[in-house]
């Protein structure tokens, strides 16, 4: 094992490793072979790392761009978006609470990919933050859609937000616990908590059919315009899940993909635009609802009319 420390390495003058040279732990995965940033480095020497080309590079830059996104956001939702859509107060706090999430799931993120490779005890500490940022971004989504979806409907707003409560706390449960995290399933790199937050994304469906139902069925105008939304949600997240699980395409070409081009770029890449994509709609969904006097009215008259049917 070559022996990387020194208190003197900085990024201009530090050899890239390759994956030969460090611990597994320390691997992207075993198909990314070389531009290894050295362990054993102080803080400040990985901070700087974040402006010299490495295999983390990108990763770093998709989820710190994201962080800084979603802060902008924060600020003019609430300054200039919410207060132009009539929003009432219950609008101001879900929706910054939200944003909120997607800001924590970006940053938390961004630390793994740059503090991950001190040690391996801290990269640890940090895979278990970025875990639970994750949660926080799924917990966001959901909240996002369960509450704009069900305006109109508050008794069953209520439902699924006691629903959302429930996958709250096992989300939460996840980066706490260390036995369910190194359960493998089906082969590396598919564990245990990749099964239960895809079970979790797949419980949406529940809403979503229960929404389409409550706007008057498929046929509804309402439906037809909103529900392609959900369907690029899934769709963007769902290919994001794919490179994540699958490896492409690095492991059909070991070593060329190492610094551009790998999976769990493709991850971080495709999760931000599905973020960014889903917390758009919504808000655009609360504008046209806030801006419509008339639209729960609508709402609850196609509602009254799949009843009947």
């Amino acid at each position: 094992m070559t022996d990387t420390s020194t208190d003197k390495c900085i990024p201009n003058n530090c050899k890239l490793l390759r994956k030969t040279d460090l611990e597994p732990c320390f691997w992207i995965n075993e198909h990314v072979h070389t531009g290894y940033r050295p362990p054993h480095l102080s803080t400040m020497q990985y901070v700087k790392w974040i402006f010299q080309w490495n295999n983390e590079t990108i990763n770093i830059w998709t989820h710190l761009i994201g962080f800084f996104y979603f802060t902008w956001r924060q600020y003019t939702t609430n300054v200039y978006f919410l207060p132009a859509t009539n929003a009432n107060p219950t609008d101001y706090i879900i929706i910054s609470a939200c944003l909120f999430g997607l800001q924590i799931c970006m940053l938390l993120s961004t630390f793994y990919h740059v503090f991950g490779a001190i040690n391996a005890e801290q990269r640890r500490r940090f895979l278990r933050l970025d875990t639970f940022g994750i949660s926080a971004g799924l917990i966001s989504i959901y909240l996002l859609g369960i509450y704009t979806a069900f305006l109109c409907f508050e008794e069953w707003q209520n439902h699924y937000f006691a629903f959302l409560f429930g996958i709250s706390l096992v989300a939460i449960y996840l980066p706490l616990s260390n036995n369910i995290r190194k359960v493998v399933l089906f082969g590396s790199p598919f564990k245990c908590t990749h099964l239960i937050y895809l079970t979790i994304v797949t419980l949406g469906f529940g809403p979503t059919i229960h929404w389409i139902f409550l706007h008057g069925g498929i046929s509804s105008e309402y439906v037809m315009e909103w529900l392609p939304n959900l369907f690029v949600l899934y769709a963007t997240s769902g290919s994001a899940f794919l490179f994540y699980i699958s490896m492409f395409p690095e492991r059909l070409k070991p070593g060329v993909f190492d610094l551009v081009g790998y999976s769990h770029q493709w991850w971080h890449l495709l999760i931000f635009i599905a973020m960014w994509y889903w917390q758009n709609s919504m808000l655009d969904y609360l504008a046209t609802h806030r801006l419509d006097s008339n639209y729960c009215l609508i709402s609850n008259r196609l509602s009254n009319i799949t009843s009947a049917t």
